[in-house]
């Protein structure tokens, strides 16, 4: 596959200007010219999310002077569908850090934040440890990993224990954060755990798309915690702030997607520059040719380009909502953007499929060995979209039409 797709003029890029001018490009291009050969061959991105861990790209929202690039939201999101153009594993690989710092940034004199801005600051990344078991009650919150810390005398440190299902990205990961209850105190803290003995991130993940994002298990198995690694809660938000804090996460999700469907574009072009036969009831010689594939190759452009019009549309909303941070508008801001989030998702959710499956009818039989993964496009839309399913955004968006209901404010919807 090409990074570009010149037709008279117009283009259609794998990379961004935005990705471009940060010194990202020559790393996406190569994710993406190597990406078949991971999927075939189930070959980890180590290197690759390393390569981009130095480039910076964990500490693209950091200001310059605290070591980061200082871009804005939504730069942050146009270098995330590029990388999910490149790659889908690797850009879902990179979500939970990126939600973890843009949620210090908001707190970044509280000396939990501050250490997870240094860490990211450092070139590292951040895990979660949230949700301890995959059997999660309907109403209920997820629990924590390691549920309670406790002191240890001998050594001067905390002690804590657990196992994390669909730990996603933690295979790729430096530190690890979550709620523990601290034993002494009975009080409910923060902590950061570094990579190390009692760490361990299988890689057991047996979904049928994003095969390579590390959302196996971590276990944590008394791992050693610093006594300067231990912190108190956030303090409670203020009165009147909007609750809906989740939204990045979902956002980031469907921009993913939508990464997916810029590259089954790309792809579409080089499907059909490159197929030899055309059936002998088509109207031209080489398919290249036949006018119903080049209409198809319309269909599978306009389409995409409308994924990207609807994920750019909920992207303005959540840089407006942060922008709002602290204001009197930040209530109506952040709802904004929330059900923005929920419109996109259930719009693209609904279509990228279908634009994956249009690939396979350009290509039809000359497309569909797996040395080509071609494949990997549908499963890998309907895994991202299988987190929070949007049938459940269909009905809320009804509802919240009828009789004004407000979105749910877990980190679940």
């Amino acid at each position: 596959m090409s990074d570009t797709s010149e037709t008279g003029g117009a283009s259609l890029r794998l990379v961004s200007p935005c990705s471009t001018s940060l010194g990202l490009g020559p790393a996406i291009e190569h994710i993406a010219q190597t990406a078949v050969d991971r999927e075939i061959n189930r070959r980890l991105p180590h290197e690759e999310i390393a390569e981009l861990k130095a480039l910076g790209l964990g500490a693209l929202r950091l200001p310059k002077q605290a070591g980061g690039a200082g871009v804005s939201l939504s730069e942050l999101f146009f270098v995330g569908r590029d990388l999910a153009a490149a790659d889908s594993n690797i850009a879902h690989a990179f979500r939970n850090h990126l939600w973890q710092v843009e949620a210090a940034l908001r707190q970044s004199e509280h000396p939990f934040h501050a250490h997870v801005l240094a860490l990211a600051a450092d070139g590292k990344t951040i895990g979660l440890s949230f949700a301890d078991s995959d059997a999660i009650a309907a109403g209920a919150l997820p629990s924590q990993v390691l549920s309670r810390i406790e002191w240890d005398d001998a050594r001067q440190f905390y002690r804590g224990s657990g196992r994390k299902v669909y730990a996603t990205g933690n295979l790729y990961n430096d530190a690890f954060v979550g709620l523990a209850v601290e034993a002494r105190e009975n009080a409910t803290v923060q902590y950061v755990v570094d990579r190390g003995d009692g760490v361990e991130c299988d890689d057991d993940w047996g979904g049928f798309g994003q095969k390579m994002t590390g959302s196996g298990t971590a276990k944590f198995n008394a791992v050693a915690i610093p006594p300067n690694q231990v912190y108190p809660q956030d303090p409670p938000a203020r009165e009147g702030a909007a609750p809906w804090r989740f939204t990045f996460h979902q956002v980031y999700l469907t921009n993913c997607i939508a990464g997916v469907v810029r590259r089954i574009a790309l792809d579409a072009v080089e499907v059909l520059r490159t197929r030899g036969r055309n059936f002998y009831h088509g109207e031209a010689e080489h398919p290249v040719d036949e006018p119903v594939l080049q209409a198809h190759l319309g269909r599978i452009r306009a389409y995409a380009a409308a994924v990207e019009a609807a994920i750019d549309r909920t992207i303005a909303a959540l840089q407006a909502a942060w922008d709002s941070y602290g204001t009197e508008a930040e209530y109506d801001a952040v709802l904004a953007a929330t059900l923005s989030a929920a419109e996109a998702k259930v719009v693209i959710d609904d279509l990228a499929p279908q634009i994956a499956s249009w690939l396979i009818d350009l290509g039809s039989g000359s497309v569909v060995s797996e040395q080509g993964a071609l494949d990997r496009h549908w499963r890998n839309i309907k895994v991202i979209a299988s987190h929070n399913p949007r049938l459940y955004k269909e009905r809320f968006l009804g509802q919240n039409l009828l009789n004004g209901r407000l979105p749910p404010t877990g980190a679940f919807f």
